[in-house]
């Protein structure tokens, strides 16, 4: 009897050693990726931005607006950089999310393994939003720039939250409208020019999206990608945007000149709180599932 109960203990210990195993097999086998617990707070007044440090950061994104001509310009400046800073962080840190996926297929592949259905599908829908099916292109595209440079860039395309087109339609980077599609607003410089549109969004974090993607897929933006993919600081990157202002040589001067007067780059090396990011670990994956 003794033996019996033995065998059967045995047997259980070797069949859930099994199932553990296997479990374990399909955790590795597939990409997790990392979400972050974003908080939602509605502005009533300019008190309701939270101050965050240059080192990590409270992921809040806010719903509202508030009127930043109507206040004053050093208080503004301040303002206009905690109000947009987180957008821009929790945008990044989704990019580094998507970029470090393709890693993980890039690795399966080159290891001859097979690729998970779920990483199949991020694969492909990944490729048509980047415009290119080479894995290296799509890294580089994916991989985004220094928070210095987006934040100078909102600065200076918005006038520190002033512009109509940010106040009325989120458009933090003046980007243009060519499409009868496109969520949309008319200007006109001066009277007797041709119309021209620019783009609205929903939320500042929708125009943060869609300012890097349009970077990321652009044609002219193609050196700066490649500078942007060694590692280059924001103040070298800006030579390789003049593009993105009619070609204006004084564009990098002025974007430099912000950089440096509001010590933007203490910004670069920011991290989001950890107590508000969320990976699977295989502990968490065995207790689930």
């Amino acid at each position: 009897m003794l033996r019996v109960i033995k065998q059967v203990v045995y047997i259980s210990a070797l069949v859930f050693a099994l199932y553990i195993a296997v479990k374990v097999e399909i955790y590795f086998s597939r990409y997790w990726p990392e979400s972050i617990k974003v908080s939602y707070i509605h502005l009533s007044t300019a008190d309701s931005i939270l101050h965050q440090s240059d080192t990590t950061l409270t992921p809040v994104i806010y719903k509202g607006s508030v009127d930043f001509r109507t206040l004053n310009q050093d208080n503004r400046k301040d303002l206009f950089i905690m109000y947009i800073l987180p957008a821009i962080v929790i945008t990044r840190e989704r990019l580094m999310d998507d970029f470090h996926h393709v890693e993980f297929i890039e690795e399966r592949i080159s290891r001859k393994k097979t690729i998970a259905k779920f990483d199949s599908t991020f694969l492909v829908g990944i490729k048509q939003k980047y415009e290119t099916d080479s894995l290296s292109e799509l890294k580089k595209r994916i991989y985004p720039h220094p928070v210095s440079l987006a934040l100078t860039q909102a600065i200076l395309e918005s006038g520190w939250g002033t512009s109509n087109i940010f106040q009325n339609g989120n458009n933090l980077f003046g980007i243009m409208s060519f499409s009868s599609e496109d969520s949309r607003s008319v200007i006109q410089y001066t009277e007797g020019d041709d119309e021209q549109y620019l783009r609205t969004y929903n939320s500042i974090i929708e125009s943060v999206e869609h300012y890097f993607l349009l970077i990321s897929t652009v044609s002219s933006y193609k050196r700066f990608r490649h500078k942007r993919w060694e590692g280059r600081p924001s103040t070298q990157l800006l030579r390789y945007l003049s593009r993105y202002h009619d070609g204006s040589d004084q564009y990098a001067e002025m974007a430099q000149s912000i950089i440096a007067s509001n010590n933007l780059e203490k910004y670069d090396n920011i991290f989001i709180n950890p107590r508000y990011t969320v990976k699977y670990s295989l502990t968490s994956f065995l207790m689930k599932y």
